[in-house]
Order: C-alpha cells, then sequence, then structure tokens
C-alpha cells in the first residue's frame, strides 16, 4: 500500500480511535465521577498537594492523573477534558511505541506493533476513561521499554529515561511501578547473570531524576496530613489492596486468562503465537534477549496481579504492549525473517558439507547433524508462519462480532459484564441485527475491510491486511459512538438524570438519595457539585424536599415526579412528615 506511510491517514485513525465520543457518555461507574470531582476540587481550591473529595482529604491514588484533568478543566468541567488525559497518554504513547520500536526492531515490527496495540479494546476503552489507569500504563511500559534498551545497549540516555518515566509511574498510581519494575528487571538479570547492570543501574546519577521527581510530592502530602496518609494511601490502598479483600474486588486467580484475551480483542486469536513460541521454541526464546525481557513483562504482569487478592481488568493493562510486541517479532523475525534467515544458513550448511565431502566420516556426521538441526528450525519457523495467517484472518473475523457485543454493552457498564450476560438470551444477541441501536447496513459496512484484509492475508501481504482491520476497528468506533454512546448514556451514566433535575430547578441542597448503587449515587454527587446525603424517613431535615431512589421503592404520601428508566430510578416529592418506607420488590434492595 503506498499510503500506509501518509501521515494524514494516522492522524485521522488517531482520532477516531482515541478522541472520538470522548463526551458522548457521562462519567460511568464510581471511579469517573471521584476522580473528576478530586480534580475539580483541586482545580477550585488551588490545594494540588492533599487530594480531596467533596471536599475531604481522600488519599486513594497519587496526583498526576488529579493534575492534568485540573488543567484541562481550566477549559471547562466536562466529561471531554476529564477523559483526555488518558486520551493523550494513549496516543502519544503510540507514537512513542512506534518511535523506539522502529529504531530497534525495524519499520515494519513497529507499524505491526502499533497497529496492534492501538486497536485493541483495551487500549482504547481506557483512552476513553477519566483515570489514572493509561497515564499509568503509558508511563510505566514506556519507562519498561527504555530499560530494556538500556540492557541491551548500555547507552546511558535510556538509563535516565527510564527513571524519569518511572517517577510518573509512581506519580500515577503509586510505588506499584517501582515493585513491577524492579521483579522485571531482576528477573531478567538472573537469567543472564548480568550482575555488573545491575549495579550501575541501581548505583547510577540517573536515579536521582526518580526521586527528584517522584518523591517531593509523597513529603509534603505526609507533612499536611501525617500518619493519616500514611495509613490511608500506603498500608490500606497498596498493602492491603493486594493482601486483602476488605475492598472488595475478590477473583479467582485465574480471572485474567479472559481479561488479557478480551483486552487484546479483536487480536485474542493471536496470543497463539507467544504461547505456541513459548512451548514448542523456549530454548529459542531465552536465546534471544530481547524476547525474554518482553517474555518476563508481560509474565511478571500477569502472575503478579494475578496473586492479588483484589483485581480489577485495568490492572493488566500494562502487559498488552509487551504481547502486541512479542506478536509482531514472531510475525516479522519468528516466521518470515527467521525463515528466510535459516534457509540461508541451511544452503550454507550444505555447501560446507559437500566441500568436506571428502574428510574425515565423524566431521560428516557431524555435519549432516547441524543440518537436520537448521532442517527442524526452518520447519517450524514455517509452521508458526502458517499458524500466524490464519489467527490473523481469525481476528479480523472476529472483528465482525463486534455488533453483537453492543448488545450488551450499556449493561456491562452499568452493572458488570457478568451480571450483563446473565440477564441476556439468545434472542437478545440478535438485537443489533434486527431492532437495536446499530442498523444492519451499518454493521454490514464492516465486511468491507474485513474482506480486503482477508484478500490481502491470502496474498500474503500482512502489515496490509492487520492495518485494514484496524480501519474495521476505526468503523465500529463511528458506529459506536454514533448509534450506541446514547443507549449507552442512558442506561450506564446519570448524567441524563442530572439534566432532568436541572431543568425542574432542583437545587442540590434540596436533594437526597435513598440505597441507591455507588455507581448512581457518586455519580448524581458529581453532576449536582454536592455530596448527596443519605435519606431516612426519622431523621430528614427540613431542607430536604426531594429524593432518588429506586425505581421500586415506595415512599408513603410522597409524590411521584420523574421515572428514569433506563437508570431504573424515580424521583419523589416529600410531604411535610415522613412516615414510613417499604419496598415493593425487596429482590434488588440490595443492588
Amino acid at each position: 500500500m503506498k499510503h500506509i506511510s501518509n501521515p494524514l491517514l494516522w492522524l485521522l485513525l488517531a482520532f477516531t480511535l482515541f478522541f472520538l465520543g470522548l463526551g458522548a457518555v457521562g462519567f460511568v461507574g464510581p471511579d469517573e465521577p471521584r476522580y473528576a470531582d478530586v480534580a475539580r476540587g483541586m482545580m477550585q481550591s488551588g490545594d494540588y498537594v492533599t487530594p480531596r473529595l467533596f471536599g475531604s482529604p481522600w488519599f486513594e491514588k497519587p496526583p498526576l492523573y488529579y493534575w492534568l484533568a485540573a488543567l484541562f478543566f481550566h477549559m471547562g468541567v466536562n466529561e471531554v477534558n476529564a477523559r483526555l488525559p488518558s486520551a493523550l497518554a494513549a496516543c502519544l504513547f503510540v507514537w512513542f511505541w512506534f518511535t523506539l520500536s522502529n529504531r530497534q526492531f525495524g519499520t515494519r515490527t513497529a507499524a505491526l506493533t502499533s497497529i496492534l496495540l492501538g486497536s485493541t479494546l483495551g487500549w482504547i476503552g481506557f483512552a476513553h476513561a477519566a483515570s489514572m489507569d493509561m497515564l499509568f500504563s503509558a508511563t510505566l511500559d514506556g519507562a519498561l521499554i527504555l530499560l530494556g534498551i538500556w540492557f541491551w545497549q548500555k547507552q546511558k540516555q535510556y538509563l535516565y529515561g527510564f527513571y524519569v518515566l518511572l517517577a510518573l509511574a509512581t506519580l500515577a498510581k503509586g510505588p506499584v511501578a517501582v515493585v513491577l519494575a524492579g521483579l522485571i528487571a531482576l528477573a531478567y538479570v538472573v537469567t543472564y547473570r548480568d550482575w555488573e547492570t545491575l549495579w550501575r543501574t541501581i548505583y547510577s546519577p540517573a536515579l536521582s531524576f526518580f526521586f527528584v521527581l517522584a518523591a517531593p510530592w509523597y513529603v509534603f502530602c505526609y507533612q499536611r496530613n501525617g500518619l493519616a496518609f500514611v495509613e490511608e494511601f500506603i498500608i490500606k490502598h497498596n498493602l492491603g489492596r493486594y493482601t486483602s479483600t476488605a475492598l472488595g474486588h475478590p477473583q479467582p486467580v485465574w480471572f485474567y486468562l479472559p481479561i488479557i484475551a478480551a483486552g487484546l480483542f479483536p487480536w485474542a486469536p493471536m496470543l497463539l503465537l507467544p504461547i505456541t513460541e513459548l512451548l514448542t521454541r523456549a530454548g529459542a526464546l531465552f536465546a534471544d534477549r530481547r524476547k525474554t525481557f518482553l517474555f518476563y513483562w508481560a509474565a511478571t504482569i500477569f502472575v503478579f496481579f494475578s496473586l492479588s487478592k483484589n483485581k480489577l481488568p485495568s490492572y493488566v493493562l500494562p502487559a498488552l504492549p509487551p504481547l502486541t510486541l512479542w506478536i509482531a517479532l514472531i510475525i516479522e523475525h519468528g516466521k518470515f525473517g527467521e525463515s528466510m534467515e535459516l534457509g540461508s544458513q541451511e544452503s550454507e550448511a550444505g555447501s560446507q558439507k559437500k566441500g568436506t565431502a571428502r574428510g574425515s566420516t565423524a566431521l560428516a556426521t557431524g555435519e549432516h547433524a547441524t543440518a537436520l538441526q537448521v532442517q527442524s528450525a526452518v520447519s517450524e519457523a514455517t509452521y508458526l508462519q502458517r499458524l500466524a495467517v490464519w489467527l490473523i484472518g481469525a481476528s479480523a473475523v472476529l472483528l465482525l462480532s463486534l455488533p453483537l457485543v453492543t448488545a450488551v454493552l450499556g449493561d456491562s457498564l452499568a452493572t458488570g459484564l457478568r451480571h450483563a450476560l446473565a440477564s441476556s438470551n439468545a434472542d437478545h444477541w440478535w438485537t443489533p441485527f434486527r431492532n437495536g441501536p446499530v442498523p444492519p447496513q451499518a454493521a454490514l459496512l464492516l465486511l468491507l475491510p474485513v474482506g480486503f484484509g482477508l484478500f490481502m492475508l491470502w496474498r500474503r501481504n500482512i502489515l496490509e491486511a492487520c492495518l485494514l482491520v484496524l480501519v474495521g476497528v476505526a468503523m465500529s468506533m463511528l458506529g459506536i459512538v454514533q448509534y450506541v454512546s446514547p443507549a449507552i448514556n442512558r442506561v450506564a451514566s446519570v448524567r441524563s438524570v442530572s439534566q432532568r433535575l436541572e431543568t425542574l430547578q432542583i437545587e442540590a441542597n434540596q436533594l437526597a438519595i435513598w440505597q441507591l448503587h455507588r455507581n448512581q449515587s457518586f455519580g448524581l454527587s458529581f453532576y449536582t457539585g454536592r455530596l448527596l446525603p443519605e435519606w431516612h424517613p426519622q431523621d430528614s431535615p427540613e431542607s430536604i424536599s426531594y429524593v432518588i431512589a429506586k425505581d421500586d421503592a415506595r415512599i408513603a404520601d410522597a409524590q411521584p415526579m420523574t421515572l428514569f428508566i433506563g437508570q431504573r430510578l424515580r424521583l419523589w416529592a416529600l410531604p411535610p412528615a415522613q412516615i414510613e418506607i417499604h419496598i415493593e420488590n425487596s429482590k434488588n434492595s440490595d443492588e
């Protein structure tokens, strides 16, 4: 493809994948509105040291996201500016990833890993989230690729860059960045017994850059807040999050197996490439220092968080870049390039064999064994080559399932994927093709890039085939923003509820909530600009005139005003005296 290097094409794709629709959906879940409120509080108060949630100190996360969001909030406090830090981090990292990969592995490998990473569900999804997960992944992964290059080339500028980005990762999500980087580096050094490099990495002036950048906030926050900061941030939300289930996110040890596959969508079938290489060619894998580093990078993140008591899907987001680079290396070197290289070796071995045929029998036997080894390696490379073609084709076809995924997308964001799948049925899966938000003709447009991609794959144009799948993912984003986002906004966000309250001219100090899901309570508190109190009939302040409750709750003698069908909420106008509450359907009272 002549236009594959056109910068306008990549700018258009980057905008579509990472920036389009940032404000199409209101804040989702409990975290987005909380993080956005902390950033809003920093902007309004001018205190950029102590994070505050609705005015009270809150030490769940470090400040990097809050600082950036507060900066963008000067342009307006809204969802777009709250999600801009993540979108910019995702986009800039893909550019950074391509630049370094191009220098180390060649243009085709760099383009392939960037295409794979930039079109994954995980990278696109968290680029649209008002959270610190993308900032953490971009800074940590940027630091680790620089660390790898330092290990391979021993050029000091990469070590300095590593410590700078590691400091930013520590400001994005805490000391876990240092722990992960240390474990990966230690595993690599132990494998090759490169103790001198480990010594030079630790005892280097570059380390001072880490402390200069990362330490001041921790010191200032401790000086202002004392042991409360240590107990809440270090002990509870770092050590406790790993060793205890008190924070409420327990999952089985295998939890991240499907999460990694889902995060790589539509390239999930490509996971078979590194798995196959690890199982069948482990010796060759560990003989390559670059692939060994990538293996420890992805495996350490996966194993470390699999052993954690609390698990969330975002924890393994930093594993996506090394996995896509590993896959790209297998495709470009482990198969096509390597098979050509091995073929040349085989030819040389054959020539040497002919030239020494008159030699001793022992020498001839050794040459024959060498030729057999080379032939075996060529056979393995050819097998991986064929496997890659089939897996890329499977990934392209898998993209066609995206309209089916939209059938549960809104519910999964609102209540979780497990609940959404449990409440779905066979007919519901086909809703997008019949009467769902995605018109059938729009869904069928995906056949164009997928079809052309399969054609390019048939012609062995691997990079072009993957690019066409990327185009298909961008087209899917257009469809989601255009057709699916309104439904997601109605079901998964309370923004429409707050907008309705504004039209009714209901002030925040007149409003209370009653037994709402925390996604809804934090969302409403952000949009009303006030931590809404929990309402009790026996102890209701006189200023409270309205209550938002679940649609199956009944407040005696109160007047029902508005039913929010998507959120399953109802607004009640309170009488002068509250008498009793009863639940019409108690099975959902604990939601």
